[in-house]
This record gives structure tokens, sequence and C-alpha cells, in this order.
């Protein structure tokens, strides 16, 4: 006689969907006067030797200060983290561990965790906090934002942290002192600044905390070049470069030319940059955004299906590099009619003067 089988839960217990949670840390946080051999990160389950949320494990902690790339080690439950040299005398060390790791059903950590100790006897208080900004393009950096700090004039004792979800970062434990500051955007992750990233450079005097927001922009050494020419109507011109324009020397008429094929020029009666993408955008930097692009005005209208010859001098990036600019416009055979201008206001109605009661 075959039996109706009971309800209840399949061999090995219910499917495990949730992320390896930490257990313990040691040395404990916040502890002083301590060298350990290394910093062990303690799980509830075997984590992933490859985590699903990261190129390695290394790439998922940070020691501030460092001294190059951390030595982490995987041993199951366990997860060991120890500088590529050694600890520093007298020095207070944060230890974070990003969001991304994982268990062997790639249940993946969306938090980190962070931690501190001494190996002297106390641990400065003194922090900074911000914002890492891509400056051009208006928004937070928050996927590979590092921060770094060091002490004005010594390279060699250099703090770091990460961005959160919201681009905000911290660096703390700092010991007061004139330090400078760099916010980059490591696109690449590896934890150094390339030729084509992003990034800001601050100098500042630490006594207690500081409030910091970084403007990271691409600082190109060949200056913007003008990348393209959009005709919108038969006086009005858009013109494009390659990166970011200066906000403190921006492009005037003078330095604007287009040229007929019998080299008649137009003239340029105003050059005006485009509005920002949103309100919102300039009250959250709390600055203006760079822009990409200019809008010029003509003296002369252009005539269809003819070569203009557009230049321009001296235009300057943001990271204030001058740069000459040529391009080529043809226009179509029928030309856009410029946009009638606005309609003046109705004039204002004076209200009928009440009467004089005597």
């Amino acid at each position: 006689m075959m039996a109706c089988a009971s309800p209840g839960m399949p061999p090995g217990g219910p499917v495990d969907h949730e992320a390896p949670q930490i257990v313990k840390v040691a040395p404990d946080s916040a502890k002083t006067g301590t060298t350990p051999k290394e910093v062990i990160f303690r799980f509830d389950e075997v984590v992933s030797e490859r985590p699903s949320g990261a190129s390695s494990l290394t790439s998922l902690f940070l020691i501030s200060p460092r001294d190059g790339e951390p030595r982490v080690d995987w041993h199951r439950e366990e997860i060991s983290v120890r500088p590529h040299r050694a600890w520093r005398k007298n020095t207070a060390y944060t230890i974070t561990m990003l969001p991304g790791l994982s268990d062997l059903r790639g249940n993946t950590r969306n938090t980190g965790a962070v931690t501190m100790f001494s190996t002297g006897e106390t641990i400065p208080s003194s922090r900074i906090s911000g914002v890492l900004f891509n400056w051009p393009e208006a928004r937070t950096i928050t996927r590979g934002g590092l921060v770094q700090a060091w002490p004005r004039g010594d390279t060699t004792l250099v703090y770091i942290t990460a961005t959160d979800t919201l681009g905000a970062y911290t660096l703390s434990t700092l010991p007061p002192g004139d330090y400078v500051v760099r916010g980059l955007s490591d696109d690449n992750n590896n934890r150094g600044l390339d030729r084509r990233e992003a990034w800001d450079t601050v100098g500042v005097s630490l006594r207690d905390t500081i409030a910091l927001n970084l403007f990271t922009f691409v600082h190109d050494s060949l200056g913007a070049r003008l990348q393209n020419a959009t005709l919108r109507d038969s006086v009005t011109i858009d013109l494009s470069f390659d990166n970011a324009l200066s906000i403190s020397q921006p492009l005037t008429p003078a330095q604007v030319r287009v040229l007929a094929p019998d080299s008649t020029d137009l003239g340029v009666t105003s050059v005006t940059p485009p509005p920002p993408d949103t309100a919102a955008n300039v009250r959250r930097l709390g600055r203006p955004i760079p822009p990409r692009s200019v809008t010029i005005k003509l003296a002369h209208p252009v005539r269809a299906k003819t070569a203009y010859r557009i230049r321009v001098t001296g235009v300057r990036n943001l990271f204030g590099v001058a740069r000459p600019g040529d391009f080529t416009l043809n226009t179509p055979a029928t030309l856009p009619v410029p946009a009638p201008p606005p309609a003046a206001p109705p004039p204002a109605t004076q209200p009928p003067a009440s009467p004089i009661r005597r």
C-alpha cells in the first residue's frame, strides 16, 4: 500500500534567498592600541570567493590610509584583510567593505560595512564629508566614485573612501592639519587616476569637520574642439564642442567668425549658452552647469546651398586651455525660417481713480 506524502519542506530545508550577514569583526571596532595581523570579517555562511557583485574580493575592500592594494584572503565563512605592506605605528585605520559580496547561491549584499581601529592610543574625530559630482553632466558619482586626502606635502599617507548610492562620502579618523582632497570617477576600477577620468582637487585646513562638495571634470590639456555646427534658421547656428567650456571666460562674439565663400564676414551679434537642463540640477550643484554648446546669432542671414567657414579663436575649456576651431557648414536648399520674436506684453492699465470724498 502506498501512503500519501505528507506536506512539508523539501530535503535540505528552505531555499536560501538571504545575502551573507556579518556576525563578527575582529578586532572590535574603535579599539585602540592594537596592531592585528589582519582584520577578520566573519559571516553567517560560506561566502563566494568570486563575488557576483564585483570583479574580485580585493575590489570590495578599502583600507584607509592605504599603502597600495589591500591583501584580501578567503576562508569560507571569513575574509581577512591586511595592508599591502604593514600597519603604520600610531595610526588610525578605517576598513571599508563595499556592497557586492555574495554567497555560493549568488545572493548579493547591497550594503557595505565599516570598522576602525588604531595602532596608537587615540582615534582622531576630524572628518571631511560631502558629495562627489560630475560637474558638466550635473549628476552625482555613485559607481566608481572615490575620494582621497593626503597631508599637504606628504603623498605617502593617503586616506581613501568610496561614495555611496547618493554620491555622498565621508573621510573619517583624520588628524587635524592641511590636506589635499581629490575626488575622482574611477571608471576602470583600478583605484588610480587615468587620463580621461573626471577629477577635482581642493586644498583644505582641517580642524574639526568640513563639508566639502567636489566637482569633477575631465582635465583635457588639448582644449575644447569645435565638433559640429547645426543651422537652426538663417541667422541662428548651434555650435557644439567635445568637452565643457569655461564659465569664468565664456566665448564672446568677437571670437567667432562666419565666412561666406568670398570671405564676406556675416558678423556675430551674440553668443549664448543653452539653458540648464533643470533648475533642480543647478540648485543641487550650487553652481552653474558648464556648457558643451553655444548658440550664435548672425548680423546677416546665410544663403541656401552655400558652404560657410566657421572659425572660433581662444575658446577655453574648464581646464583653462585655449584652442582654435574650424568647421564647414553646408546650408540646405531650403532654409528654416527664423522664429518670430515674442509678442510684447500688453500695456498695463491704470485702475480708475477713486472719487475724492470731502
